[in-house]
């Protein structure tokens, strides 16, 4: 009866603990001369993003295009950021000295169903004016996950 006891709270510590000891992917969006590559990149919730080569880029997300509560970014040029994408749903970014050759990008997190990406599509038709409409070629790339 003392062992099963033991093994009972070995098993309940265990099921509160593994989530934390499971560690989360990194991908890396790496800038090209006038792209980034990987410009659209499917993650699972608490993977880590970071963006690299960044010497004459930078990364900043879309006002507007990102999760509700979600933390925008803006990187320096030159600057390797890491954002924190902690909220589910698609999050659009560009390298702002270069979003008139199209170096824009759309990172998914988590599921989205083919009504999330046409709710989504639909506000950036609706929003993005200017050079920012070439990341309507990349919403228009996105796959549904569920």
């Amino acid at each position: 009866m003392k062992i099963t006891n033991i093994l009972a709270k070995i098993m309940i510590v265990s099921a509160i603990l593994l989530p934390n000891l499971v560690s989360a992917a990194d991908h890396v969006i790496k800038a090209g001369a006038r792209a980034f590559e990987t410009p659209i990149l499917y993650v699972a919730e608490g993977d880590n993003v970071q963006f690299s080569n960044m010497n004459s880029h930078n990364s900043a997300s879309v006002e507007g295009l990102i999760p509700e509560g979600a933390t925008a970014w803006a990187g320096a040029m030159g600057e390797n950021v890491a954002p924190k994408l902690e909220k589910a749903g698609i999050y659009s970014y560009v390298c702002v000295p270069h979003i008139g050759f199209g170096m824009v990008g759309v990172i998914v997190v988590g599921d989205v169903s083919a009504e999330d990406i046409a709710a989504y599509k639909q506000k950036a038709i609706d929003t993005l004016e200017g050079p920012f409409r070439r990341l309507l070629g990349k919403i228009n790339k996105i796959k549904p996950t569920i």
